[in-house]
């Protein structure tokens, strides 16, 4: 099954009235993705970057600079209203069990994304919440592509000045 699949079931009694579930894919905190592929240390290149734009402000918005709480691993999903954060569950296969974080688009000020290359290869997200926080995470190899797609789309519902494109 795939991850969206499994995020349309977790919302199937969440949903608000004519929300879709348009992306899920299963993720990592940053550096997670070399540390579960090679045992390596845990790595923070992806933040640094959202660290830097965690004082810029988005119309009259400001995001603070604080790295919310992610578990190890976990889902994003995407409707047309929310981004969803789901802790993972599952036995022998992973799945979206506890709804961590849900924040409107319209609350998200910024994206920074980078692809990064090798044995270990990840596609790093950060994305800064009006008067909430920074949330970083990483898409392991398997996911990258749809997170690509799902990315872009948020990147569609952002203000043009608020996109890092690093590719």
């Amino acid at each position: 099954m795939e991850s969206v699949e499994k995020v349309r079931q977790r919302m199937a009694g969440e949903l608000r009235p004519e929300e879709n579930v348009l992306y899920g894919c299963f993720s990592f905190r940053t550096g997670g993705v070399r540390k579960a592929m090679v045992g390596g240390a845990l790595g923070i290149a992806g933040a640094l970057g959202a660290a830097a734009m965690a004082a810029a402000t988005s119309g009259r918005s400001t995001v603070p600079a604080l790295s919310l709480t992610l578990p190890s691993r976990f889902y994003v999903g995407l409707t047309d209203q929310r981004l969803v954060i789901f802790s993972s569950g599952g036995a022998v296969v992973a799945k979206p069990k506890n709804l961590l974080h849900a924040y409107p688009l319209n609350q998200l000020a910024w994206l920074s994304d980078e692809l990064v290359n090798g044995v270990a290869q990840a596609y790093r997200v950060s994305v800064g919440v009006a008067d909430t926080g920074v949330l970083n995470f990483e898409f392991p190899r398997l996911e990258v592509r749809d997170a690509r797609t799902m990315v872009s789309q948020i990147k569609r519902s952002l203000p043009p000045a608020s996109v890092d494109e690093q590719w």
